[in-house]
């Protein structure tokens, strides 16, 4: 079993299925809160006093549990709940851990000094906007500059689309329960986080039988066979880039380097003719043609293996004709940046092409805007298949790729990466990866994956920043199926 990312009904449903087997439920509420102390113990272990903030449900339960441990541990506790619980198993758990000696209190905008903060106010069922006590609670949490850890979920987080309701805990780690929650995944659930750590709860695989809504994309599935010793360069394809009007010609350049970087056997970009120049003395390697009117395309089309069409592309009439004389080509066909821009205004369907928009360009792809995109990045990017065919790639943290039977969720990727030129690099990574193995879902997650993981080899140094181009040394090694330092 691996990695499954289940909604918050599917978990309740596990939950039940569990139940019904013989397992109680406040015996598994038990165990929730020792995993969880237990991850508490070794993240900070150097902790004396911990304050664990509690909610009425049974997040709260798990919370009194932590509690009721650390007391047992020696550690100086101190729970505040924002009311009474309102379970069975909560109130079971709040009365052990009054019976040991650990104070709780109601909430009075209370002094929060502690090495560790626990946050157990609310788990996977919150659907309305925090307010009143709970919304003091979190403010006065990420306000103390403590370490936190969340059970389960942050706070204030969407468990299954990653918004923010109002407000949120800011954890350092979030230990999460039986099955990762897409929300802490992708969206803006996964700058609230810090770092995930999955705890099963010891649940046997047989229980695990509901199909995962998003798959996770492991880097351990990032393997690429060797090549055997007398290939040549016409056996790893020939990679079209177009794009780079007038003064834009370094984001075709950056997908051409990407996609040679990648394995391509060839690369040609077709760009300005003012460009053609610079990206020869940049990268001899490449080869570059002057195109002005579509018909120079012609000959261009008939070798490529694969398009990649819109870095720098312009929204001018340069770039409309260009894309105009690609977007029914017959090779595989992806789709970036201005590129997305001429298809939202003439949209039609295409089964053999890869769109590649952010939230913005899906915003204007499917006309609403960035918000409702970020809001329900699954469906959205669903909604991206469904109207327009092929492979679609939504970008941001927790990038999603789906075709009309599945979606694939990279859990890689770090803030440095938001800069000019990833886009552009991560389109030639996809061109390079599709002239050797060919289009599929799994290509086009494999290039996501290994961007994304260049990036966080090349972050090492530092997210602040970070250069679209640093990406190409780790990424080699990556392909290479070796460790990036």
């Amino acid at each position: 079993m691996s990695y499954p990312i289940y909604t918050s009904q599917q978990i309740r449903q596990l939950e039940q299925a569990l139940f019904d087997s013989g397992i109680v439920s406040h015996e598994l509420m038990f165990k929730a809160g020792k995993a969880a102390f237990s991850i508490l113990q070794q993240q900070w272990p150097q902790a004396k006093k911990i304050v664990v903030l509690c909610g009425a449900g049974n997040n709260g339960g798990d919370g009194y549990v932590v509690a009721y441990l650390a007391q047992q541990a020696g550690y100086l506790v101190e729970v505040f709940y924002t009311a009474p619980p309102k379970t069975t198993d909560a109130q079971k758990m709040m009365q052990q851990t009054q019976d040991a000696g650990v104070t709780i209190e109601a909430w009075h905008n209370h002094d929060l000094r502690a090495d560790v903060i626990v946050d157990a106010l609310f788990g996977i069922g919150l659907s309305a906007a925090i307010t009143g006590v709970a919304e003091q609670m979190i403010t006065a949490a990420n306000q103390s500059c403590v370490p936190i850890l969340a059970i389960d979920v942050p706070s204030g987080v969407n468990a299954d689309t990653g918004t923010v309701q109002g407000v949120a805990i800011q954890a350092h780690t979030t230990v999460c329960f039986i099955a990762y929650k897409l929300g802490l995944l992708t969206g803006d659930g996964s700058s609230y986080v810090g770092q995930i750590i999955l705890q099963t709860l010891n649940t046997s695989p047989e229980f695990y039988t509901l199909p995962n809504i998003v798959n996770y994309y492991h880097k351990n599935k990032l393997n690429f066979a060797a090549r055997a010793k007398n290939s040549h360069k016409g056996d790893f394809g020939h990679v079209l880039v177009i794009g780079g009007d007038e003064g834009m010609g370094g984001a075709a350049m950056m997908a051409a380097e990407a996609a040679l970087r990648s394995g391509a056997g060839r690369v040609t970009v077709a760009t300005h003719p003012n460009h053609v120049a610079p990206l020869l003395a940049r990268c001899p390697e490449i080869m570059v043609q002057g195109v002005l009117h579509p018909e120079q395309l012609q000959p261009l089309l008939a070798t490529a293996t694969v398009i990649v069409i819109g870095m720098g592309l312009g929204r001018h009439a340069w770039g409309q004709r260009l894309w105009l004389a690609v977007q029914d080509c017959e090779q595989p066909l992806i789709v970036d940046a201005d590129a997305l821009y001429w298809l939202a205004k003439q949209p039609h369907t295409n089964a053999n092409w890869v769109l590649t928009p952010h939230a913005g360009e899906a915003g204007r792809l499917l006309n609403t805007n960035n918000q409702s995109i970020q809001a329900q990045r699954l469906v959205s990017v669903q909604q991206l298949v469904a109207t327009y065919g092929g492979i679609a790639l939504l970008k941001g943290a927790g990038s999603l790729v789906a075709n009309k039977n599945s979606v694939n969720l990279c859990p890689y990727g770090n803030a440095g990466m938001a800069t000019a030129g990833m886009g552009d690099t991560l389109a030639g990574i996809m061109a390079g990866l599709t002239a050797q193995f060919g289009l599929s879902l799994h290509t086009v997650t494999q290039a996501v994956v290994a961007h994304a993981l260049a990036g966080d080899a090349a972050a090492q140094a530092g997210e602040r920043g970070l250069l679209a181009t640093d990406l190409l040394t780790p990424l080699r090694a990556l392909l290479n199926n070796r460790e990036t330092q």
